[in-house]
């Protein structure tokens, strides 16, 4: 398949020199990283090698946009015209730049606090650059649908692996986080409490700050609405709530679509006061 006539020229050629300036900004931030492994914590050398996956998975979408061609999961939906798969396609790599965002502030933030202001300036740069090829892409500004079989059991799907390939890198392989980066998930009120508070953050992200076991959080977390189908939703909230506490009534994918429906023209992330406006 060829090139859309979803993005115009001008946008892809301002997204690909910007693209273009932070692969070098990322080639010179990993070649400092890689100079002196040793003056980096362990907690911190873990989300670099982290880092370096999701930059791997956030190029393929990249590429996939960029090329015009569609991921996989993609090409074979025939409910979809050419226009909406690209406008799902561009949706999905916003979000992996919003992903990329969120990762770079956070390692700025910890080399901030042990005085690396080179490495801090770094990754400020990249997370300002993913910022900026977001506001290029078009579209972003409007909502989508979730991504809905009316086939689909989150039973029958494989939640702990849905959680390892799209939540660990940030969460934690066991989900306990990153402590005073990225919060826990297990045992979590975010996720255990009313169905509709987990189900709107992975429909939409959350950011600013966020309070979690007596521990204040402070980030950005993207939209997993393009990347993720309503039943996949469903399968990684029920292995999260199932290793919190096995009695928690299972979010369907029926929840998931209704709660979809509810906040249809929502395009920007939640924020704690908003998912819990009396607390």
């Amino acid at each position: 398949m060829g090139r859309s006539n979803y993005m115009t020229d001008e946008q892809r050629r301002q997204i690909e020199t910007a693209y273009d300036s932070l692969q070098n900004a990322y080639k010179t931030l990993m070649a400092e990283y890689e100079a002196a492994p040793d003056s980096v914590p362990a907690n911190l050398q873990s989300l670099y090698a982290q880092m370096q996956q999701m930059h791997g998975q956030m190029e393929v979408n990249h590429r996939q946009m960029m090329s015009g061609r569609m991921g996989g999961h993609m090409q074979g939906n025939g409910m979809m015209d050419e226009g909406m798969r690209m406008q799902m396609q561009g949706h999905m790599t916003g979000e992996w730049y919003q992903q990329m965002m969120g990762m770079h502030g956070q390692m700025a933030a910890m080399h901030q606090g042990m005085g690396q202001q080179s490495m801090a300036k770094m990754h400020r740069r990249l997370s300002s650059g993913f910022e900026k090829m977001r506001g290029i892409i078009p579209g972003l500004d409007e909502p989508t649908e979730v991504p809905f079989n009316e086939e689909g059991d989150p039973a029958l799907l494989n939640g702990e692996n849905l959680y390892g390939q799209n939540c660990a890198s940030c969460h934690g392989s066991d989900a306990t986080g990153i402590a005073g980066v990225f919060p826990p998930l297990v045992n979590s009120t975010w996720v255990t409490d009313d169905k509709s508070v987990p189900v709107r953050i992975l429909l939409h992200g959350l950011s600013g700050e966020i309070e979690v076991d007596g521990q204040t959080y402070q980030g950005s977390m993207p939209s997993f609405k393009a990347r993720l189908s309503a039943a996949e939703m469903a399968a990684i909230l029920n292995y999260l709530r199932n290793q919190s506490n096995p009695d928690l009534p299972e979010i369907t994918q029926k929840d998931v679509v209704g709660v979809a429906e509810t906040y249809s023209k929502r395009t920007r992330p939640w924020n704690a006061s908003e998912l819990r406006p009396n607390e």
